[in-house]
């Protein structure tokens, strides 16, 4: 990705690109991992990242400076991911599937637990309904605003505020057994 996004950047003349050579370096490893929680499959994330960027940049001169860029971002990444689901009906999957970080303090048996706690919540996750999972991982795993998540979901920021209080009750339900 960083080559042919660093390669396309390069070919143009310092300003707008520069800026936004800038901003893909920030967000590039946000933008894979929604692509990724969007999607569930590591080389489709990485198109859509990819193409995300692409129509960045193809664009770029036409975004008001006013307004942050990663709403914007989100925005087409969503519009992507949701293309892409639709053509291939494929089933969204929420989460990397990456190894917690090791304390070394902390024993087999613990581990062992942080591992099932971290695939249930995973689960749970993935079985939310698309508008509410779309808006917890904006919210809590991005840090977007109510109004920068309206924004990308063509909503209001009251709506976000419900389905995002729906999507944490979903999961209290789901994963009370671990708390």
């Amino acid at each position: 990705m960083r080559v042919a996004l660093e390669a396309t950047l390069e070919a143009e003349p310092a300003g707008p690109s520069a800026e936004l050579a800038a901003f893909f370096e920030q967000y590039k490893r946000r933008a894979y991992q929604f692509a990724f929680q969007m999607v569930g499959d590591p080389d489709d994330a990485l198109e859509l990242t990819q193409e995300a960027f692409l129509r960045l940049h193809r664009h770029w001169s036409r975004r008001d400076p006013s307004q942050p860029a990663a709403p914007w971002l989100y925005a087409v990444l969503r519009n992507l991911a949701i293309d892409l689901m639709r053509r291939r009906a494929v089933r969204k999957q929420v989460g990397a599937a990456r190894e917690p970080e090791v304390d070394q303090r902390v024993g087999p048996e613990a581990l062992a637990v942080r591992r099932q706690l971290d695939a249930a919540v995973r689960r749970a996750i993935e079985r939310l309904p698309a508008e509410q999972r779309e808006v917890l991982l904006l919210k809590d795993f991005h840090g977007l605003s109510y109004a920068e998540i309206a924004r990308v979901t063509g909503t209001t920021p009251t709506l976000v505020s419900s389905r995002l209080h729906d999507a944490r009750e979903r999961l209290r339900r789901q994963l009370a057994r671990y708390l």
